[in-house]
């Protein structure tokens, strides 16, 4: 699951205990297309002892190149980044949680009012 050289992933619960906000290392979650990883000056801000080294990656949601999500829609929408992701908190090594199956997607937007226009995660005409 982890590339060669990347270092052990990132343990959530471990820092669990600091009820952190996602958006406190993941910083683009709120307003971007995607919601990025931390780079090692902001571990820093904590971890001061930290030597130079890679931050662990490892993107689990991989949607095809025809969808288009965005973090910061959905966190305008206050929709809480567990409905997708889970109890990250709880988890030392996180997985993936949702199938995130258009099924899966349009059933939630249903529940929630949301839009359902194929235009609203498909760019048309492509």
């Amino acid at each position: 699951m982890w590339a060669a050289g990347e270092g052990q992933p990132f343990n959530h619960k471990k820092h669990s205990p600091l009820k952190l906000k996602c958006v406190f290392c993941h910083k683009d979650a709120g307003e971007s297309e995607r919601a990025g990883f931390p780079v090692l000056a902001h571990c820093r801000t904590c971890h001061i002892d930290f030597a130079e080294r890679k931050i662990p990656t490892q993107v689990i949601h991989e949607l095809p190149g025809f969808v288009f999500f965005s973090h910061g829609r959905h966190a305008t929408a206050k929709v809480e980044c567990s409905r997708c992701h889970g109890r990250v908190e709880a988890r030392e090594i996180v997985g993936l949680q949702q199938p995130l199956k258009m099924k899966w997607c349009v059933d939630c937007h249903k529940r929630n009012k949301a839009a359902v226009s194929c235009n609203t995660c498909h760019e048309l005409g492509q």
